[in-house]
């Protein structure tokens, strides 16, 4: 259960909020760093998530709280500094570029208080929904035509302008617009979505690794310059066009970035296809062989999580790898409906420092 951000707004402020939203984290069950490449992923909603509440002021300032980090202020038109309010100068920012003739309200001041129960760092997109939570708080005080789609593209360009990661869609798109319990199909080259009723006998357990991402957005970023360099040499606007058959034109590391993105494409398809079929087994099979090409070819996984991944193998767990960026962070497990929580102690009596994110 989250902690209301409304309470934490009246404890710290003294008033009421004037809008309150939340939006949920997300999983991807299968497709990593191909949504740059536009190409296919399939995320599905967290039950966890981030709520916010704000009000308007006319102090000048971003004044904001949350449980995690002590208070914080800003003046409302500094350059971004590195803080957590960097998500809400963004968003006020994007928002008033988006809907220039709004009242815009917040332009002279803001209060904001939030609340989680998402690891951060983590690979489940705590990002994603601090961004999205914040545009929907900022839309019900502007009330405009906020579609999921333009509301996902917003809060991407929070991330690319604000925050510093030159990320995809995914993230954004799945927070704004999943359905709790559905898998979504997103073909990210034409903004397409299906959703998709997950296994009736199976489940998804989220583990946190205990160790927290390091380094993720410099090397997230320098991943996505190598896919951009690959294709510059293949002569192809991406790597969603890439072929097997074009490789050989590369060599070292980026032959190998983009022997994943080829792979993983492929991957995400057979699985939307044994999802559509109630196969367990070939979806499972398909996320073990995308922890590998994420380890082996993107060279984004760790120590840990291979070790992790590894034991869930020697126990029969149907499929598993990590999920979201990579670094540290989180692994997704697909396993027999109600075993979830039998299987999570099996995996800690090896690494003490799991935890349970999720059963999905």
């Amino acid at each position: 259960m989250i902690n209301s951000s409304i309470d934490l707004f009246e404890d710290f402020f003294r008033n009421e909020p004037e809008s309150t939203a939340f939006a949920s984290g997300r999983v991807n069950l299968i497709g990593d760093h191909t949504d740059y490449n536009s190409g296919f992923v399939m995320p599905t909603p967290l039950s966890l998530g981030i709520e916010v509440s704000i009000r308007k002021t006319r102090t000048g300032f971003i004044e904001g709280k949350t449980e995690l980090f002590k208070e914080t202020k800003s003046e409302i038109n500094s350059n971004a500094d590195g803080t957590w309010l960097d998500f809400i100068k963004g968003a006020i920012k994007v928002f008033y570029e988006e809907f220039p003739n709004c009242s815009k309200k917040l332009e002279e001041g803001i209060q904001v208080a939030v609340t989680s129960n998402l690891p951060s760092g983590s690979g489940v997109s705590s990002s994603a929904a601090l961004e999205i939570a914040l545009l929907r708080a900022i839309n019900k005080i502007e009330n405009q035509n906020l579609s999921e789609i333009k509301l996902a593209k917003l809060a991407q360009k929070i991330e690319h302008k604000f925050i510093g990661t030159l990320c995809g869609l995914m993230d954004q798109m799945v927070v704004a617009k999943g359905i709790m319990n559905k898998a979504m199909f997103f073909d990210t080259k034409y903004e397409k979505t299906v959703n998709l009723s997950l296994f009736s006998n199976f489940e998804f357990l989220i583990v946190h690794s205990g160790s927290q991402r390091s380094l993720s957005r410099s090397l997230y970023n320098e991943r996505r310059n190598e896919c951009e360099e690959a294709s510059k040499i293949l002569n192809i606007e991406n790597l969603r066009d890439a072929k097997f058959t074009m490789l050989d034109k590369l060599g070292g590391k980026l032959l190998k970035r983009a022997r994943h993105v080829i792979s993983e494409n492929e991957r995400v398809q057979i699985c939307l296809n044994a999802l559509q079929k109630n196969d367990n087994r070939t979806f499972g099979s398909k996320m073990y062989e995308s922890h590998h090409s994420l380890s082996n070819d993107y060279e984004v996984s760790s120590e840990l999580l291979d070790n992790i991944i590894k034991k869930a193998k020697l126990l029969n767990i149907t499929g598993g790898r990590l999920t979201g960026a990579g670094f540290g962070g989180c692994c997704v497990f697909l396993t027999e409906k109600n075993s979830s929580k039998k299987i999570f102690k099996f995996l800690r009596a090896d690494f003490k420092n799991l935890s349970l994110v999720d059963i999905i």
